[in-house]
Order: C-alpha cells, then structure tokens, then sequence
C-alpha cells in the first residue's frame, strides 16, 4: 500500500523540552483570554469559564502524551491513529537561544530558570485573568450568584487544582537513563539535565534505528545558526540515508532568514542554504504570527529584518522590541520583524532551487484574512500564495496546525486554489496540536473530508516531490 506523509510533526517530550512546553500551554491559554477580552460584549463569563475548563482539560491530556518515555512512544501514541499509513518527517526544536536573556551568540546563562520563570509569569497572568473575569460566578465575592454560577466556580477551582497537580509532576526530573554532563553549550554538551539538546537528538537517532518504525521516520535537523557547530554537524548528518532528511528554522527565536550562516556573504554561495540547495535538502521553516519567540527584550541580528513592509539589513546590531513577552501580541511583532514572508522573498530570489516549505500557511488567522481579501497582496498569506505561485522558486507551504477549519474551507473554495494545490503539503503539527485540538482522530478525518481526492495530492504526491532527494 502506499503511503501518506505528515510532513510537519514533532515527537517531543518533557525530557529535552520540558519547561518550555510547559511555557507554550500557557502562552496560547493567555491568548485565548486575551482574545476573549476583546469580545466580552457577545462572551459572558460563565461561557468563558466553560471555555477554560474545556482548555485545562485538553491540556492535561497534552501532558500526558508529553510524558511519554521517550519519542518511540509518542510516535507509538500518534500511530494509534495513523497505523502505519504515514511516512513521518519529525521536526526537531533548538529553543536554547529562545530562552536565553540575552539571545545573542555568546551565552552563559541557565536558560532553563529563564524558561521556568516565564512560565510562572505566565501562570500567575493566565490565573489572574481569569479569576477577574469570572470570580462574580462565585458567591464567595458575588452575594447573588446564583447557584449554576457559582457551581461552574467551584468546577474551574477543582480544574485549577488538578491542572497545578498535573504540572507539578510534568515538572519532575529526568529519568535515570538520561545522562547529565557538563560543559559548554553546543552539539554534545549541555549545561543542564534539562537543556536537551543532546538528549532529542539521542532519543531522534534511537527512533529512526528502531527496527519496526525506522523506515517510517525521515527527522529534519533543527539549526539555530548561534549554536556552535551546528552548520557543520547538518552537512554531516543530514541528506539521504543519514539520520535526517532536512532542515527545520524558526526563525524568530532570535534570528534572520539571511543570517550569514544561512544565507551566505554578499554575492557568495558560501552559506547553508547553498548546500542545501546544491545537494536537494528540503528546509522547513516555521512560518505563521504565532508559536514560540525569543523572550529577550532585544537580539543581536545579523541579517535583514522587516519594518513596515521593507526590509532592512543589520550588521550583528541590537533589534529591540516594544513588547514585553508577556504582552498581548509580543509574538507577533517578534514574527513580523524575523519571519516575515518579504525576508524569505530574498532568500528564495536567491536560491531559486532551494526545496523551501514556509509552514503553517502563516496560520489561520492570516490565511482567513487573505483569503477574504485576495485582492490585499500586503498580507502575510497573500506573500506566500505569490511565493508559491512563482514558477521561478520552489516554494512550498503546509496546513499542519490546523484546527478551526473556516480558513481551510475559504481555501479549498478560493480561486487561487487550483493554481497552488500542487505546492500545498499536510502536516499535523502533533504533538503541539494537543494544545489546541481535542480529537486527533476526528482532526486528520476532517482533513480528509474537506480536501476530498484532494488528499492524495497534499499528503501524497506533493511531499513525494519535496522530499524525493532524500527518501
């Protein structure tokens, strides 16, 4: 029989990337009540309190997969619903410099007390928030509540409860076989049993040897171009029959799409994308308003940036944002001055015949709005439909994320469409999807429903072509 590809996946647990997990539950819970606070006109805080219970109950099942023993049985909990019908191409996450104070290239700092207190900002904002909004349901503060308010009160409470309960243990240590060394930061040296980096690429080259699921598994490298070595280490493991298939960016944890490393020196073809290009590696880069972002105030960029619909280019020089990471939309100025679909432009103008995947469509909101303004080439999605229109490039995106299927269905049924499907690759984006979907099962069936035959052509003859240099 043959097979599908899930070009878009992570089988990640909380051994190599625990604290930052546990950020990442409670920035997309924040921007769930900050959303919820803009329209508290047509959202009562009894729905809203409903809302959140339904949330921490997702995530404790979140938290459960991510506490699986290692990324052979993730990939086993996925392949509950896949049984043997999907090619993977997991993607690994470098997330060291996203939690670094300073997230430059020199760095000292225990990142993991930096993520742990971000989380806890975190925590004590998401709470606050939400008790604000909803305490007047409880007769503890309201007199008058009545009693179905002030029950879904005491439902939240006990939620709450089990919810702190469940990440008190996700916060637990290692497992003994998890080997903790010292040293300095770069491809087999970690500071901490909790800077993972080693052990993600330990339990990654365990999974793709196993001798039942290997054949199923294709990793893509993640390089962060601060991590010393890392350019190096991609061209020796990474490329057909090594132990990964591609590359995976995400850029705005602190870095640009044209960083010298990347995208070589001015007039050269000395940088990674380069070899990727000269040898058909496919690069994957993360490519929406949303996801992680470095928490520093300010990075030092070498490379372009976007402002204001232009780019601009820095010489190792100081970004400062204006937003604080615990603000409302702090990721998406981080997104729109690192990631944006102008910078990649270069990139692809470039390198012509890089095998390129901008991911996630720019996510559902920007692929809603562009498809309700085609006519608007400003916006993100709108860049990245030209991109892929282009017959000069090869340039690809993925719908993996995809949860809310309005913005799927506006696709399907938009004019460019048929003029791109041949450029659109699925992806589920598991085990990050947890967060967000309930029913992974009923997720992937309704992918199938909405593409129809369809989706032999995003999940089948697409990725073939992405991937043929390396499968």
């Amino acid at each position: 029989m043959k097979k599908y590809y899930d070009v878009h996946n992570h089988l990640f647990n909380k051994h190599f990337l625990g604290k930052e997990l546990m950020y990442r539950m409670m920035k997309e819970l924040r921007k769930f009540l900050d959303f919820q606070q803009d329209r508290s006109l047509d959202r009562g805080p009894d729905r809203g309190l409903k809302k959140v219970i339904k949330s921490f109950r997702r995530y404790k099942n979140a938290i459960r997969v991510f506490t699986r023993k290692n990324s052979i049985a993730i990939y086993e909990e996925l392949n509950k619903t896949y049984e043997g019908e999907f090619i993977l191409t997991p993607l690994t996450f470098d997330l060291t410099y996203c939690f670094s104070p300073s997230a430059d290239r020199d760095i000292q700092e225990d990142t993991q007390e930096v993520a742990q207190n971000a989380s806890e900002d975190e925590m004590s904002i998401l709470f606050g928030l939400i008790e604000k909004q909803s305490r007047e349901l409880s007769r503890d503060f309201n007199p008058d509540a009545n009693s179905e308010g002030d029950n879904l009160w005491q439902e939240y409470q006990e939620e709450k409860s089990q919810f702190l309960k469940e990440i008190e243990l996700f916060q637990q240590g290692e497992p003994e076989d998890v080997e903790q060394e010292s040293g300095t930061r770069g491809i087999f040296k970690r500071k901490t049993a909790f800077d993972g980096w080693k052990e993600q690429l330990r339990q990654i080259e365990e999974l793709k040897n196993h001798s039942d699921y290997g054949k199923m598994i294709y990793p893509f490298l993640a390089i962060d171009p601060r991590r010393p070595g890392i350019v190096e280490y991609a061209k020796d493991n990474v490329g057909k029959n090594k132990l990964f298939a591609g590359i995976k960016l995400y850029c705005p944890n602190g870095y640009s799409p044209t960083d010298p490393l990347l995208f070589g020196s001015e007039g050269n073809r000395d940088g990674l994308y380069a070899w990727c290009e000269d040898n058909g590696i496919p690069v994957t880069a993360h490519n929406s308003d949303g996801g992680f972002a470095t928490l520093a105030a300010s990075v030092v960029v070498n490379g372009d940036i976007q402002v204001n619909g232009k780019l601009h280019q820095l010489n190792n020089e100081l970004l400062k944002f204006s937003k604080k990471i615990t603000e409302k939309d702090a990721i998406y100025e981080r997104a729109l001055a690192l990631n944006h679909p102008l910078i990649w432009r270069k990139v692809a103008d470039k390198y012509p015949n890089l095998l390129l995947n901008l991911a996630h469509f720019g996510g559902g909101r920007q692929l809603e709005a562009a498809m309700d303004h085609p006519e608007n080439k400003t916006l993100w999605s709108n860049q990245i439909i030209e991109l892929i229109k282009d017959e000069r490039y090869n340039v690809y995106t993925d719908v993996s994320c995809f949860y809310d299927f309005d913005a799927i269905e506006k696709l399907i049924n938009s004019e460019v469409y048929p003029k791109i499907q041949k450029r659109i690759l699925y992806g589920s984006d598991y085990t990050l999807l947890l967060l967000f979907e309930d029913n992974f099962e009923e997720n992937i069936r309704l992918f199938r429903e909405k593409f129809g035959s369809d989706f032999d052509i995003i999940a089948r003859d697409n990725p073939e072509v992405f991937l043929k240099n390396v499968i």
